[in-house]
């Protein structure tokens, strides 16, 4: 595989126009759990902050 390819593996198409979808190295079977639990990251960092500050 060259270079080249190995940059295109995460590209989608929609609507006429390209772009990179995410990392294709990703440990999610899916784009949304992975927003949930950055979500919950960030809830509870802001929970911490809020109660130790």
């Amino acid at each position: 595989m060259s270079k080249k390819d190995s940059q295109d593996i995460d590209l989608q198409e929609e609507a006429g126009a390209k772009f990179h979808r995410g990392s294709a190295l990703s440990i999610f079977g899916s784009d949304r759990r992975e927003d949930f639990l950055a979500l919950t990251c960030a809830l509870l960092i802001a929970l911490g902050v809020y109660l130790l500050v």
